[in-house]
């Protein structure tokens, strides 16, 4: 059942990653970034879907070892994108240089950290998810500091595209996020729908962005 819940979520990543490229046009370089988080979280879902038909061994590592690397990279790239929409949305606070700089460097931090722990010092060992097989990193221990703090990152774009550009979305994402992570430490599968509840409330914040008519947004100035 696990493995189904994980390759439905990866189906809709998937899914999600198909309209950002279609908002393009109309958002630019933030819906390709967006499409390429979206890409390599629906890899990660359906990577620990198919553990079961692999079977752990040399094949089952292989497939999951960028698992790792795409969640120390990509992931905190999600406080830029963001910042970027958020601002669009005609937030002017998320738009200074002073928060770009900020945003930039925390980002380039929290990469580091991510790529050292789950990269560089990784050791993977097999761990069973109900009929999921998967690997995780024995190396670390104790929640994943850079994904926590990515979050409440977003969470705070979220409350200032809420508070100056009335559109709640984002932070009710977020928000979704930060509770579904702490459950998510004992069931897998909440964890990784919580992701799916965060990117979409990023892709409905890029639509917002494109024109389109959100309910309890109000009209986004064209930039």
């Amino acid at each position: 059942m696990v493995s189904l819940i994980m390759a439905a979520i990866g189906a809709a990543m998937l899914c999600l990653c198909v309209l950002s490229l279609r908002l393009m046009p109309r958002v630019g370089w933030s819906a390709a970034a967006v499409a390429v988080i979206l890409a390599g979280l629906a890899y990660d879902n359906i990577a620990v879907a198919i553990g079961r038909f692999v079977g752990y061994g040399d094949a089952l590592l292989a497939i999951n070892m960028p698992r790792f690397w795409i969640h120390a990279v990509f992931t905190p790239l999600l406080i830029i994108v963001t910042g970027v929409l958020v601002g669009r949305l005609g937030a002017e606070q998320a738009r200074t240089r002073n928060v770009a700089i900020g945003g930039w460097v925390l980002v380039a931090m929290l990469i580091t950290i991510g790529v050292v722990d789950e990269g560089v010092r990784a050791r993977l060992v097999p761990e069973d998810a109900g009929d999921a097989l998967r690997y995780v990193n024995d190396a670390v221990s104790g929640p994943p500091l850079p994904a926590i703090i990515t979050v409440l990152a977003v969470l705070v774009l979220g409350v200032v595209a809420w508070r100056y550009a009335g559109f709640p979305w984002l932070f009710v994402g977020a928000l979704v996020m930060l509770v579904a992570a702490a459950a998510g430490s004992s069931v897998l599968w909440v964890g990784n729908l919580g992701e799916l509840v965060l990117m979409s409330s990023v892709v409905v914040t890029m639509a917002a962005v494109a024109g389109a008519h959100i309910s309890a947004a109000r009209p986004v100035r064209q930039t």
